[in-house]
């Protein structure tokens, strides 16, 4: 009885070393709140890697890691370095074309926008012969290729946007599920295979995911990459974007009825083919190289140290950009100073009890909005054997809408943590759903998918179409006004007034638990059957 008595004496001393395995108790509204208004404040200028604020941001992160009582997980420190390429560019003011009804200026940021990571001073297009390759899709298990019988070696290629099975509910692809395919990313890798001088993509807001705002805001901004080894010489001349308005009339000038054009595009059969234009343009470009940091602290288990789950949220933001209602301080409160303060409160329920019995990383990567920078450098200089990595638990763009019946998995279907997270969703209360909008291909961009591509199952899930005190049809109308006017924007802010926290504590708690399970298994979860990943 006097050993109860003392417990409990205790527990009321210390309850969080009394806590349960699910993390109530440690995850609190008022720290990830704390962490939100730091990092989402003005005077981090938008979060911008290698901006004069990055040392001071990456930081804080560190410092409260150490707070925390997370080991310095990089060589005896909390930051990892990551070369970066800084590219700066001008554009020319209109992309021209020779067109069969006369010449078509294109006007830079309405029209079009382009940009290169080729390091040079001035590529230029000069009367370029332009071919439309459909999809710029070479997919074997697809059997679709929309490079073969033509030749774009040296040439402008235009393709839609997304891949053949959107807005389809067939087999085709993944129907409405956006494959990697169908990513901007893949189109100028896959370009630059096949030697093309210029790729440009179709803008259509629903399946790119994004407004075409978010594609002019990019126009001329300050682009960065990873330090490449060859100078980037191996990619387009030019890449970049076109408005739908302006394709419309480009293909109307050549005798296509665009909307026509992309039906027959989707079908299997079809077979790219030169279009009766030329194309001139260029950028002007400088070049800087420097350093960034991802920022890594560490849980050292107590069994297995040498295997590892990663849970990742980056850290950085657009920086200062385009003006909007006069405030040009792009700050980041959702996209990503949420999910940051997810990942630290997750990380002190690790600290507090018993260690788990595999070790636990915890990483802020830089880069993210620029392609996933700071991920992509350390699945290629893994502080763990990527063997004994056994899951990348990620998440990115929490909504300050209170808390959430339901938890979204993005990419839900492609592994067996699927069924962790429903698990523990059900511990809640709450019911597992998937990405209401599958064809705008979150599941590739954001930092769990480096991973992805390693083999490494992992998860993406969150709080997202069922806000409690909303119901899912005023959730749907929220979430359409967030992408068209929050996104990417000066108003991405928190206000301690409008905004609940509180389905925050809910995800933090509900990851805490999955990663708990997973720290303290021998299992390593597997793909489902057809994924198309494999470690």
């Amino acid at each position: 009885m006097r050993k109860w008595i003392i417990l409990l004496f205790l527990g009321y001393l210390f309850p969080s070393c009394l806590q349960d395995k699910t993390g109530q108790g440690v995850i609190t509204y008022a720290n990830i709140e704390k962490h939100i208004v730091e990092l989402s404040s003005d005077k981090y200028l938008g979060r911008m890697p290698m901006s004069a604020t990055e040392s001071a941001v990456t930081g804080y992160i560190a410092g409260q890691m150490k707070e925390i009582g997370l080991e310095p997980a990089a060589n005896d420190s909390y930051f990892q370095e990551v070369p970066i390429l800084s590219v700066s560019s001008t554009i020319s003011p209109v992309l021209h074309f020779s067109t069969p009804a006369g010449a078509l200026d294109l006007p830079k940021m309405t029209g079009y926008v382009s940009f290169t990571r080729k390091m040079e001073k001035e590529p230029t297009l000069t009367d370029s012969e332009v071919i439309f390759a459909g999809f710029g899709i070479l997919a074997p298990e697809f059997g679709r290729n929309d490079f073969e019988g033509v030749d774009v070696k040296g040439k402008t290629i235009i393709v839609f946007v997304n891949d053949p099975g959107y807005g389809t509910e067939g087999d085709y692809f993944r129907g409405n599920t956006m494959t990697y395919y169908g990513r901007w990313t893949y189109k100028f890798e896959e370009a630059a295979r096949q030697g093309a001088k210029a790729c440009f993509i179709i803008h259509e807001t629903g399946p790119a995911g994004y407004g075409w705002n978010v594609v002019s805001n990019n126009g001329e901004s300050t682009k960065l990459y990873l330090v490449p080894e060859n100078g980037y010489s191996d990619r387009c001349d030019l890449e970049g974007w076109i408005s739908l308005e302006s394709a419309r009339e480009l293909f109307s000038r050549c005798g296509y009825d665009l909307d026509q054009l992309k039906e027959k595009a989707k079908s299997p059969g079809f077979r790219s083919f030169p279009l009766p234009l030329q194309v001139s343009g260029w950028i002007k470009n400088s070049f800087q190289t420097g350093v960034s940091r991802n920022v890594c602290g560490l849980v050292k288990g107590s069994k297995r140290p040498e295997e590892v789950v990663v849970y990742t949220a980056h850290w950085d933001h657009l920086g200062i950009g385009t003006a909007v209602k006069g405030d040009s301080v792009y700050n980041g409160a959702t996209d990503n100073a949420s999910a940051v303060s997810w990942m630290l409160e997750i990380a002190r329920a690790f600290t507090t009890g018993a260690k788990p019995e595999r070790s636990v990383l915890f990483i802020s990567p830089t880069g993210e909005e620029s392609g996933l920078l700071g991920a992509e450098y350390y699945v290629s200089h893994p502080l763990f054997d990527l063997k004994k990595t056994v899951a990348c638990i990620n998440t990115d763009v929490l909504l300050f809408a209170g808390k959430f019946n339901d938890v979204t998995l993005t990419g839900d279907g492609y592994s067996e943590l699927d069924e962790w997270v429903k698990e523990a969703a059900l511990a809640q209360g709450r019911y597992i759903t998937s990405d209401p909008e599958p064809g705008n291909g979150m599941f590739f961009r954001s930092d769990h998918f480096p991973f992805v591509k390693r083999g490494i199952p992992s998860i993406f899930a969150k709080g997202y179409t069922d806000a409690a005190k909303l119901g899912p049809e005023k959730t749907r109308e929220m979430i359409k006004q967030y992408w068209k006017t929050v996104y990417h924007s000066p108003q991405d802010e928190y206000v301690p007034q409008r905004d609940d926290l509180s389905g925050l504590v809910d995800d933090a708690v509900l990851m805490y638990s999955v990663g708990m399970k997973l720290a303290n298994t021998t299992a390593f979860p597997g793909w489902k059957e057809g994924a198309g990943w494999k470690r």
